[in-house]
C-alpha cells in the first residue's frame, strides 16, 4: 500500500530493501526536499559526540526525517528517534518507525505507569548514548502550535533519571545535550493547526492527515542549525531542571536560523497594518478559507492572530 501511493508521486523504491534507511527513507526524503521545498539549508557542528538531540518541534514526521538527512548528508550517522505512541496506531506506520530506529512514548500513561515508563525511556536513551549513537527527541510534549519554543523542565528530568538526576539535578547532563532548531517558511499544516488550537482538541483523524499533509505539502526554505553540546555546570538540586530548560531555550534562541515570517508575524501581532498586502497576508487569508472549512462559525481575528503566532518564532 505505501509503495503504491509513492509510486503515484513518481517514487520507485525497492520492494524489498536490505536497508531500509539507506534504500527507502532517505530517497523519499530526498524526494521531499526538491518536490516540496525551496531547498534546505543546514550548519550541523563539525563535531557529533554521542548524545541526545533536543530539538524544536513543527511537524510529526519530517523536523527528525529532514535532521536526519542533514546528518547523512554531512557524513554522519542517523539518529534514534523518540516519538509518541499515537503516531503509531497504523500498523504499517508503525513498522516503518520500528524499522527507522523509533522509541515510542505513552503521553497518555499516568500515575505508576507513567514514572515506570520513563524510567524505561530514559534507559534506553541512556544505553543508546553509551553505546556511541544519538537520539532525537521533542523539547516538549506534541507539536509547537503558538510559535513559542518551550523546552519542558520535565522532559529534562526524564532524560537525567538514568544518570542519577533525582539527587543530583541537572547536571548529571553536562555534554550530553544538543540544541536544534529546525525552521520551515511555510507550515503545510497551519490551517489544522491552527483549527486544533481554537478547537481545544485534536480530531482522531489528525494526526494521520497531518504527516501525509506535512510531508507533501509546501515549506518554502527549510533551514536547520544545532549548537555544540550544552553544560549545565552550577545547576543542582529539583529546581536546576527549571534553571536547565531555561539554558536550553536561550540556546535554540541564539542559533542563526528563522523563517521568513517570523519577524513580520511577531510585528503584525503588535500592528495588524504591518504585513498589508503581504505575502504573509495572504497566507492568512488561506488559513481562515481552511479553518472555516473545518469550523464554519470562527471568528475571523481569532484566526488572524492564532495564524500569526504559529508563525512567530520565540522563547
Amino acid at each position: 500500500m505505501v509503495l503504491e501511493r509513492l509510486s503515484d508521486f513518481g517514487i520507485d523504491l525497492p520492494r524489498h530493501p536490505s536497508n531500509i534507511q539507506a534504500e527507502w527513507s532517505l530517497p523519499f526524503m530526498r524526494w521531499v526536499v526538491n518536490n516540496t521545498t525551496d531547498g534546505m539549508e543546514s550548519a550541523l557542528e563539525k563535531t557529533d559526540p554521542p548524545g541526545i538531540i533536543l530539538s524544536t518541534h513543527r511537524d510529526i514526521v519530517c523536523d527528525p526525517a529532514l535532521y536526519n538527512l542533514a546528518r547523512v548528508e554531512a557524513g554522519m550517522d542517523t539518529t534514534h528517534i523518540v516519538l509518541g505512541t499515537n503516531l503509531a496506531d497504523i500498523p504499517w506506520v508503525r513498522d516503518i518507525m520500528d524499522l527507522n530506529k523509533a522509541l515510542f512514548i505513552d503521553r497518555n500513561a499516568t500515575g505508576r505507569a507513567a514514572l515506570q515508563q520513563q524510567i524505561q525511556l530514559s534507559a534506553n536513551i541512556a544505553e543508546i548514548v553509551s553505546n556511541g549513537s544519538k537520539v532525537w527527541i521533542a523539547q516538549a510534549p506534541g507539536r509547537t502550535k503558538n510559535g513559542v519554543d518551550k523546552t519542558h523542565p520535565a522532559l529534562l528530568r526524564m532524560l537525567g533519571l538514568a544518570h542519577g538526576g533525582e539527587k543530583q539535578g541537572a547536571s548529571v547532563l553536562n555534554g550530553l545535550i544538543r540544541s536544534v532548531a529546525i525552521r520551515y517558511d511555510i507550515n503545510p499544516c497551519d490551517g489544522r493547526v491552527v483549527a486544533e488550537r481554537i478547537r481545544g482538541e485534536k480530531l482522531p483523524e489528525d494526526d494521520v492527515a497531518s504527516m501525509l499533509e506535512g510531508l507533501s505539502g509546501w515549506k518554502g526554505k527549510v533551514r536547520i542549525a544545532e549548537s555544540a553540546p550544552l553544560q549545565f555546570d552550577g545547576t543542582k538540586g529539583k529546581e536546576s531542571w527549571v534553571a536547565a530548560a531555561e539554558q536550553v531555550d536561550e540556546t535554540v534562541s541564539s542559533l542563526p536560523v528563522r523563517g521568513v515570517w517570523a519577524d513580520a508575524a511577531e510585528a503584525s501581532l503588535r500592528n495588524p497594518e504591518s504585513i498589508a498586502d503581504s505575502e504573509l497576508a495572504h497566507r492568512i487569508d488561506d488559513i481562515r478559507e481552511w479553518v472555516r472549512d473545518l469550523m464554519p462559525e470562527v471568528d475571523r481575528e481569532t484566526v488572524r492572530e492564532c495564524a500569526l503566532e504559529l508563525y512567530r518564532e520565540s522563547t
